[in-house]
């Protein structure tokens, strides 16, 4: 009996080897367009992080703050922040569009017609550039000052909630060093390389990649994954994270 228990306590660990998971990091842009994101520390976890903080929120002495007022004025900055950003691109798109006119007036002979009419139209585009550089200026002062009256306004409700967080979430540490100490297996950490993808070794058992990102689009929000690793590729991306104040 005890040979056959051995023999199939061998089997089972030799099938249960680590396994090799593929994270890809990708959010939208500016433009909406999904982009791949370097730099990203990713976490694997032994264990559910969100259960945990969900646990801890039930047993909370008071609810979370109201954020109502702290979200409208989360709303009215991102128009600033959103108008700035816009027309910094713009300026971007003309400055590579003359480079490419610049290079093909070098290419050109300055006594020909194509020329000639080329060049017309870098002028122009020049012209544009000098409108468009007037209009971020402006753009920048709109938001420095929005951001002075955000700060303003927001701090005390910011403030509010980071307490009510201390105090909700002071065991958490303790509690996932404790689940992590059961399972006997440690939190593993990655960065996504310049593809935006980020590699794991993870032994058996339930892990979860935990990751959060900045948001392209918004200065006073984050995007934030918690997913369980069901396969050998995992996508964080805007369709399975979500999007969340910081």
């Amino acid at each position: 009996m005890l040979v056959a228990l051995l023999v199939g306590f061998a089997g089972v660990t030799a099938c249960e080897r680590p396994r090799d998971v593929a994270v890809r990091v990708s959010i939208p842009g500016p433009d909406s367009v999904e982009t791949p994101v370097t730099g990203v520390g990713l976490v694997a976890l032994p264990y559910d992080r969100d259960s945990v903080l969900a646990a801890l929120e039930s047993s909370a002495a008071t609810p979370r703050p109201e954020t109502t007022a702290l979200d409208s004025l989360f709303r009215a900055f991102r128009v600033p922040f959103v108008t700035y950003t816009g027309t910094v691109q713009r300026i971007e798109r003309v400055r590579d569009s003359l480079d490419r006119l610049r290079a093909r007036l070098e290419s050109l002979p300055r006594n020909t017609p194509e020329y000639r009419e080329e060049y017309a139209g870098f002028s122009r585009l020049n012209d544009s550039l000098a409108a468009a550089q007037k209009r971020t200026e402006r753009a920048r002062q709109t938001l420095d000052r929005a951001r002075a009256e955000f700060v303003d306004r927001s701090e005390s409700l910011r403030a509010r909630i980071r307490h009510w967080e201390d105090s909700t979430y002071r065991g958490y540490d303790s509690i996932t060093r404790n689940l992590a100490a059961r399972r006997r297996q440690e939190p593993r950490t990655d960065t996504t390389g310049g593809d935006g993808w980020a590699g794991f070794q993870l032994p058996p058992g339930d892990w979860w990649i935990y990751g959060r990102s900045w948001d392209a689009t918004d200065p006073n929000a984050e995007w934030y994954w918690n997913l369980p690793v069901t396969g050998d590729t995992l996508l964080l991306s805007s369709r399975t994270g979500r999007q969340r104040r910081r």
